[in-house]
Order: structure tokens, then sequence, then C-alpha cells
């Protein structure tokens, strides 16, 4: 059975950047990690993983970023392509932004992005989306919640979904960020997964996605 792999980072701020700053190594590490992350969603070592989609939503700017992994395009292994085309996309929607808010604006092939007024429109947009099949993802120092590593990646309860959504927050969550555990404590079909044994988000991204490849292929 083909499984549909969606994940949604959290991440607090855009951080501003030049094609410049690339092209000299100096990739600030806030983007760094998100193209790490970008890189554990879709790459493999000759194809893109063309059922995942990863959506980044930048909290203070309240901006959504799509990465479609059937319809991308241009989208190379390396840090610098993965760079370029998220700076390309920043800067579209800073472009429409007063136009933004009502549709998806296609950035490259693969890639869309859309603006939302505040943080409350866009939690009213993701509890129209979001299915019974979602995880939020967060280390056990971080929530209350009991535990639950492993139970996600079980034969019984991968056998029969089609499609899951991973929700993580890219900054550590502590009293006074908690908006995040706050918004989804409230929401409904929403479980708590727990891989705090796993540092870094894109190496959470890399452990899911393997996960779900032994479901398939064994």
């Amino acid at each position: 059975m083909i499984k549909l792999v969606n994940f949604l980072l959290f991440v607090k701020n855009i951080t501003i950047y030049s094609k410049s700053d690339i092209d000299k190594g100096k990739t600030p590490l806030e983007i760094y990690k998100l193209c790490s992350c970008i890189r554990e969603t879709f790459c493999l070592s000759y194809s893109i993983r063309k059922y995942n989609t990863l959506y980044l939503y930048f909290q203070n700017e309240h901006l959504l970023i799509q990465f479609k992994g059937e319809k991308l395009k241009y989208l190379g292994p390396d840090e610098r392509s993965q760079a370029l085309l998220l700076k390309k996309t920043i800067d579209i929607a800073n472009q429409y932004k007063s136009l933004i808010y009502k549709e998806w604006i296609k950035s490259t092939p693969g890639i869309f992005v859309r603006g939302f007024k505040d943080n409350n429109t866009f939690y009213a947009f993701l509890k129209s989306i979001l299915t019974e099949n979602c995880y939020l993802i967060l280390d056990s120092d971080q929530y209350s919640r009991e535990e639950c590593d492993f139970m996600i990646f079980s034969n019984e309860t991968l056998g029969n979904l089609s499609e899951l959504l991973f929700i993580m927050p890219t900054y550590t969550i502590s009293k006074d960020n908690s908006d995040v555990v706050e918004l989804f404590e409230k929401l409904k079909n929403i479980k708590c997964g727990n891989l705090s044994k796993i540092e870094g988000v894109e190496n959470k991204i890399l452990y899911i996605n393997f996960q779900i490849d032994q479901q398939i292929y064994i």
C-alpha cells in the first residue's frame, strides 16, 4: 500500500539571507537545518519521494510553504539548490504579500506558498485539513503526555493507514513558547509521539521515512 506522508514543521521566523551568502558558503544555521529537513523528506539516492509533502509554517510571518513531492522539479540533493529554492519562494511571498491570503501561489514546480492574516486563521485552515492519522512529535522533556516512541511504527498501526501527518516544531518547546502544544491539545485525533532519543528534526524525519519504508517493502 502506498503511504502518503506529510510533515508539518513549525518555524519561529524567517531567517534573512542572500544568494551571495549561499555562494560563499555562509548559509545561516537555521536555513541549513531547514535544508536538511527538505533533503531528508524527499531525497533518495537517485530519485525523489513523490508521495511525501513537506509544509513549513513560519509563525511570526504567518507564512506557509508547501513542497509537494509528486510535482517537485529542480530540487537537488545539495544544500545550495535547496536554499535557493526556499529563498525564491520567500521572495515571492514578500512580493505578493497583500494578495496571498486566499490561495496558494506557485513558486517553482512543486513549491507553493500562501500567507495568513494571523496564527488563528492558519489554525482554522490547519483544522480543516487534519485527518485522524496525525502525530505531534515532541521530546519527552518538552511534553508531559505518555511516551509512545515505537507504537506509531508497529505493523498493526501502519498496516491499514494510507496517509499520515507528522507535526514537529523546529525549536525547543518551553513554558514560554508552548502555544503549539496548547493548540494541539485542543484538537481531536492528534496522537502524541516521542522521539527524544533522536536529536534534530531532520534526523527524526529520516527515522520516520525509514520506518515507513520498512513497513512498505518487507
